[in-house]
């Protein structure tokens, strides 16, 4: 196992430990229809709970157009789908959107994710 495996299972382990809440994901596949033009079919919508801590958004990414001052921050172990912005997010049941994705680290093997949502 290398150095980023380790700190993955570490960061995995810490977010478990330390979670706040009820974090959860809920993404709804879709199958294509027969024909381009036909609209694609929801699927049963599947449920991600994320081991996750939420707080205000830090200072450093406020930029008053993305992000604002009133925004939170989502920080939590790898995930086994991909969020993108638009997703949207319950804490403790109420329901937000991302509005921004970070990877940590940006390249290589994913340690951690932080996200910023709205609502």
């Amino acid at each position: 196992m290398g150095f980023y495996e380790e700190m993955q299972a570490f960061a995995s382990e810490t977010m478990a430990e330390f979670r706040q809440g009820v974090v959860t994901l809920t993404r709804t596949p879709m199958t294509p229809g027969a024909n381009p033009w036909d609209p694609p079919t929801p699927e049963t919508p599947v449920i991600y709970t994320l081991d996750a801590v939420v707080r205000a958004v830090e200072d450093k990414f406020v930029d008053g157009t993305t992000v604002y001052a009133t925004d939170r921050q989502v920080m939590c172990g790898v995930l086994p789908v991909e969020i993108l912005p638009g997703d949207t997010l319950a804490i403790d049941g109420k329901v937000v959107t991302i509005v921004k994705t970070m990877r940590i680290p940006a390249a290589g093997t994913a340690v951690a994710w932080r996200f910023i949502v709205r609502g």
